[in-house]
């Protein structure tokens, strides 16, 4: 059986009312088979939807309806070249959050009768971590994968990119991207690739594929850094999920070799941190030998099968 992504839906507006969300949404071909939850996908940064369509393929041949979408600044939502990496002058933390809820009342819209699903990749997951502040109770869980637990440097970069993003919001910012990367790359115990995003993934051919793509791996303008620096102060502080149910089901993925989880111990401090602030259904899963993407390493059928386990394991009344 084999599952067509929908692109003929009717135009969704972001919420910045200037553009419009190039989205998919994933069902099974079968018209018999039930939709038994559905899953709204928030990619990473510098990144975009269409990396997640085997995925997403996967989830829909097994009754999981999924919707993705290239949010501002990125893929195929963005006008022209120059907008990679901008997501607006105006209010850029406020409209991506509110992205997300625009889409997730889209997905609900085609299938009102089931439990819906979120997640988050990377800067995916910060933008989930904020979304669920205010709208956990829209959902019944949500995965994050690739996220972080603290991190001190955002407090120093934050100010620095703000005044950038205010003299020159459009300007990619090349310096910091670079540096990025060679942080993350020196942390890696073995290089698979010469590549500067060697930390994205054990998986050479991954790799290059993302290095390939011209809608992967752009530079973040000041505007964008400014922004992402802005949804990790809040979606990384210690106290983010105080206003989320306690019962609210939670899965932590990441690879064991990720630098952006400080190779496993960051997804760990946020877990226990979690159980101690009385959460109920925190789960966690870390790969070995896996890094940032673990649904694009070679192995990546196991990542699948068990996100596809946790979701079918948290359809309420199941």
């Amino acid at each position: 059986m084999i599952s067509h992504p929908d692109t003929s839906n009717d135009h969704i507006l972001s919420s910045d009312n200037i553009h419009y969300l190039h989205h998919s949404f994933f069902e099974p071909s079968n018209q018999d088979m039930a939709i038994k939850a559905t899953l709204l996908i928030v990619h990473g940064m510098a990144e975009h939807s269409g990396r997640y369509t085997d995925f997403a393929q996967f989830l829909a041949n097994n009754g999981i309806a999924v919707a993705t979408y290239d949010q501002l600044g990125h893929g195929q939502t963005v006008k022209t070249e120059e907008d990679l990496g901008f997501f607006g002058e105006e209010h850029p933390v406020q409209s991506l959050l509110k992205d997300v809820v625009v889409m997730a009342d889209s997905l609900k819209s085609r299938h009102p009768n089931v439990p819906h699903f979120v997640m988050g990749h990377s800067m995916g997951s910060f933008i989930v971590r904020n979304v669920l502040k205010h709208h956990a109770h829209n959902f019944s869980g949500a995965i994050l994968m690739g996220t972080a637990d603290t991190n001190p440097l955002t407090k120093v970069l934050l100010p620095i990119n703000r005044l950038l993003a205010r003299v020159a919001p459009r300007q990619p910012n090349k310096v910091l991207g670079t540096v990025m990367n060679k942080v993350l790359n020196f942390r890696l115990d073995n290089h698979t690739s010469s590549s500067p995003f060697a930390w994205l993934s054990e998986n050479p051919a991954n790799v290059a594929a993302y290095e390939a793509d011209p809608m992967s791996g752009f530079d973040f303008t000041n505007n964008g850094f400014m922004t992402l620096f802005s949804l990790m102060e809040t979606g990384l502080n210690k106290r983010w999920s105080t206003t989320i149910a306690k019962n609210f089901p939670m899965l932590f993925i990441s690879g064991e070799e990720d630098p952006i989880g400080d190779m496993g111990k960051g997804i760990r401090k946020i877990v226990t941190r979690l159980n101690k602030q009385n959460f109920s259904t925190v789960d966690i899963q870390l790969y070995a030998n896996m890094r940032h993407e673990p649904l694009h390493e070679t192995d990546n059928q196991s990542v699948y099968e068990d996100i596809l386990e946790w979701l079918e394991s948290n359809i309420p009344n199941r």
